[in-house]
C-alpha cells in the first residue's frame, strides 16, 4: 500500500512471467539508489536468503531482525501446500463499473519495487483532494514510502473528509515500519482513527500464525490497543496460488483474535477476491477490496464490501511531493462516525431518494444519498428517529415504520419527511420497514438494512419488509437504503434480515447419592434433593432447544472434593463421577458462540448447610469450594440479553 504504482513486466531467462505492478520514489524512475539492496527473491523459489538480506526501504532500522519462523518465505518443508504453478495475475480488467487496473507489489521486501528500468502506469489519474467529482474520501493508508507526516499534515487530510488512516507496520516476520510509531502517534493527535496493516508473505497455516504474532507484538510495543482495526494485506505475486489463501488468511485472523485483536478485516485486488480467495467464506463485510476506475465519477462501486480502494495518487495541496492511496469506506470499519458519520459524501443530484436519522447524543445527522450510511457504527450510539424524502424525479411515495422500545410497531406509516420514532424520550429504534407507493413503485425496488446491536449489519430486505430485531431490546445503531430500478440485481449482503427472540430452553441431569440418575428437567426446574442430606455426584446438560438455530453449545465444569475443578465438557457429557462416593461442591457453567451473544446462562445451587444459594450466570460459580460442603440440587435457566436476573 505504498504510494506509488508503477507496471513492469518481471523477465526470467527471456520469458515474461507476468506483470507487476510496484510504487518507488517519485524524483527517479531510471535508476537504483546506491543505498537500496536490489538482490530480490526469483520466481517460483524461496525468498529466505533475500528477505535475511534486503534492507531497502529501511527493512532492518531500529534493530529489526529476519526472524527464524517464516522469514517471508515461500516454504519448502513437508509443511507448505505450495504449488509449482506460476499464476499469471492481471494488471486490469473490466467489469459493470467500466476499466480499472489493480494495485501490485507493495512490498518492501521483494526486489521488484527498484530492479531494472521501471515505468510509471500512466492509467492511473493523479487525483486532487479538493475534487468533488471523485468516489467517497474516507480514509488513506500509509507506508515507510509515505515517510514523516506531522500532525499538521495530518490535519490538512482531515480539511478534505479523510477521516482515518491505515498504517503498514510489518511484513513476513523480518521487517518493520520504521516510521510507524511517529505516523500512528501524530495521526491520532490529529484526531483521525487510527488503523494498521501486515503485508502478508505465509503459504501455511503456521506461517500464518506467526506473522499474525509478529504483526500483533509490533502493534502492541507502538501503543496499538486491542480495539485497533488490524488488516491482512495479502497481495504479494510470489505466493500467488501457493497455498489456500482463504483458509491461511482466516488462520491470520483467528490468531489474531487469539491476542485480543478482534477487528480483522482483509486487503487485495479484485482479481484475487474473484479467484484466489473466497470472498464469501472469508465475509465480504470484512474485505476492504482494491480496483483503480480508469475514468473517475463520484459514484461509489464494489459496496458489497467493507471498504474500496479505488485511486493510489491522491494529492493534497498543503503536503508536496507525496501521493496517498485512498478509500471508501462503506461500513465505517477505518473511520470515527461520530465525528463525520458520512467522511465526505458526494451529493448526488440523479440519487432518487435522502435520508437522515436523530441518532443518541448527536441529535439530527445529515441527510445522505441513496446507498449510504446513515447512523453510527462502533459507538453503542442508539437511533431514535428517521425519516425519508424522495427526488422530485421519481413520482410516488416514501412510507417507513418502526419499531420503537416499549411502544412496539408504530400504528401508522409516515412518509415523505415525517419523522419516525421519537426524540428527546432516550428510545431506540429497533426495527424498521420501507415501502414505495405510487408511480415509484412500478420503477424501483427498494431494499434496506440496518446495524444492530449484537448482530452487526444484518442482511437485506425489500418492499415492505421488517429489517431488525424485535423482542431482543438491540438497538438499531445504523442503515441503508437502496432504491434499485426493476429488473436489477438485489444488493449483495448475508445472515438474518429480521430476527424475533424466542426463548431456548436447556435441559439437565444429576447423579445423586443412593438414587444414581434422576430424571432429567427443563428451565428453571429443580433437579436433585432438597432436605434429604444426599450429594449430587455428576451432572449433564445439554441446549435441547435453539429456534432461532443460534451457533453455539453449552459448556460446564464441576469442583470435586478433593480433586477441585474438573476439565470443562458440553453437549450432555458427564461432569463428576459415577460410583466413587464423591461431591460436587461447586459448578460453573456458560454458553458459546451465538448463543452466548444473545442469551444469559443462570444457575444456583442447593447447597449443605446453606441451602438455596442466589442466581449466578455465564461462568460464575455457584456452590462452594474449600468448604467441604456438597451441593444437593440445581436450577438452571437461559434468558434473554439484558433480561432481569431470576429472584
Amino acid at each position: 500500500m505504498k504510494n506509488k504504482k508503477i507496471v513492469l513486466s518481471l523477465i526470467v531467462g527471456g520469458m515474461i512471467l507476468f506483470p507487476v505492478a510496484a510504487r518507488a520514489v517519485e524524483e527517479s524512475l531510471e535508476t537504483v539508489s546506491s543505498t537500496e539492496n536490489t538482490v530480490g527473491p526469483q520466481v517460483n523459489s524461496t525468498v529466505e536468503s533475500t528477505v535475511n538480506s534486503v534492507s531497502n526501504e529501511g527493512a532492518n532500522i531500529e534493530g529489526t531482525e529476519p526472524s527464524s519462523e517464516t522469514n517471508g518465505t515461500v516454504s519448502n518443508s513437508e509443511e507448505s501446500n505450495e504449488t509449482d504453478q506460476t499464476i499469471e495475475l492481471p494488471t486490469w480488467g473490466e467489469d459493470e463499473y467500466g476499466v480499472y487496473s489493480l494495485p501490485r507489489n507493495r512490498s518492501n521486501l521483494s526486489d521488484s519495487n527498484t530492479r531494472g528500468r521501471l515505468a510509471r502506469s500512466a492509467s492511473i489519474p493523479s487525483v486532487l483532494a479538493s475534487n468533488t467529482n471523485t468516489p467517497t474520501k474516507s480514509f488513506i493508508d500509509i507506508s515507510s514510502h509515505n515517510g514523516a507526516l506531522s500532525v499538521n499534515d495530518f490535519l490538512n487530510m482531515k480539511k478534505y473528509g479523510v477521516a482515518g488512516v491505515v498504517v503498514k507496520l510489518t511484513e513476513a516476520t523480518s521487517y518493520k515500519n520504521p516510521y510507524a510509531a511517529s505516523q500512528v502517534n501524530n495521526a491520532k493527535a490529529a484526531g483521525l482513527k487510527v488503523s494498521a496493516y501486515h503485508y502478508s508473505w505465509f503459504t501455511t497455516d503456521s506461517q500464518a500464525r506467526a506473522e499474525a504474532d509478529y504483526f500483533a507484538n509490533f502493534a502492541k510495543s507502538i501503543g496499538l490497543d486491542n480495539s485497533t482495526v488490524m488488516v491482512n494485506d495479502i497481495e504479494e505475486p510470489q505466493i500467488a496460488g501457493k497455498g489456500n489463501h482463504t483458509t491461511n488468511s482466516i488462520a491470520f485472523e483467528n490468531r489474531l483474535k487469539q491476542l485480543g485483536f478482534q477487528s480483522i478485516r482483509h486487503y487485495s485486488s479484485l482479481s484475487w477476491f474473484n479467484g484466489l480467495i473466497n470472498a464469501n467464506t472469508i465475509g465480504k463485510q470484512k474485505i476492504w477490496v482494491a480496483a483503480y476506475p480508469y475514468t473517475l465519477t463520484n459514484k461509489n462501486y464494489y459496496t458489497e464490501y467493507s471498504s474500496w480502494q479505488w485511486n493510489s495518487r491522491l494529492r493534497f495541496p498543503e503536503i508536496s511531493n507525496n501521493e496517498f492511496d485512498i478509500s471508501a469506506d462503506y461500513n465505517h470499519s477505518f473511520t470515527n462516525p461520530s465525528s463525520n458519520p458520512n467522511p465526505n459524501p458526494v451529493p448526488d443530484p440523479n440519487s432518487p431518494i435522502s435520508y437522515s436519522s436523530h441518532a443518541q447524543g448527536l441529535g439530527w445527522l445529515s441527510s445522505v444519498s441513496n446507498n449510504y450510511i446513515s447512523g453510527t457504527i462502533g459507538e453503542s450510539r442508539r437511533i431514535e428517529a428517521l425519516k425519508m424524502t424522495l427526488s422530485d424525479k421519481v413520482s410516488g411515495n416514501i412510507e417507513y415504520q418502526s419499531h420503537i422500545q416499549s411502544i412496539g410497531w408504530e400504528s401508522n406509516w409516515k412518509k415523505n419527511g415525517e419523522n419516525s420514532g421519537t426524540t428527546g424520550q432516550a428510545k431506540r429504534i429497533e426495527a424498521l420497514k420501507i415501502r414505495l407507493t405510487g408511480e415509484v413503485a412500478n420503477q424501483y425496488d427498494v431494499y434496506y438494512r440496518v446495524h444492530s446491536e449484537k448482530f452487526g449489519w444484518m442482511n437485506w430486505a425489500k418492499n415492505g419488509e421488517e429489517a431488525g430485531t424485535e423482542g431482543f431490546s438491540y438497538r438499531v445503531e445504523a442503515f441503508q437504503v437502496q432504491l434499485v430500478p426493476k429488473g436489477q440485481s438485489a444488493p449483495a449482503g448475508q445472515g438474518k434480515k429480521f430476527v424475533k427472540f424466542q426463548n431456548a430452553d436447556v435441559t439437565y441431569q444429576t447423579h445423586i447419592q443412593k438414587l444414581g440418575w434422576i430424571d432429567s428437567v427443563t428451565n428453571s426446574q429443580v433437579s436433585g434433593t432438597v432436605e434429604r442430606a444426599l450429594r449430587l455426584e455428576a451432572l449433564k446438560l445439554k441446549i435441547s432447544n435453539n429456534p432461532l438455530s443460534f451457533s453455539g453449545g453449552i459448556e460446564y465444569q464441576t469442583n470435586i472434593h478433593g480433586n477441585g475443578w474438573q476439565k470443562s465438557v458440553s453437549n450432555y457429557a458427564l461432569s463428576g463421577t459415577e460410583g466413587q462416593g464423591q461431591q460436587v461442591e461447586a459448578v460453573k457453567i456458560r454458553l458459546t458462540g451465538e448463543l452466548a451473544k444473545h442469551y444469559n446462562i443462570y444457575y444456583r445451587a442447593h447447597g449443605q448447610t446453606y441451602g438455596w444459594q442466589n442466581w449466578v450466570k455465564n461462568d460464575e460459580i455457584a456452590g462452594t469450594t474449600g468448604k467441604n460442603k456438597r451441593m444437593e440440587a440445581i436450577q438452571i435457566k437461559i434468558a434473554r440479553k439484558y433480561s432481569a436476573a431470576p429472584q
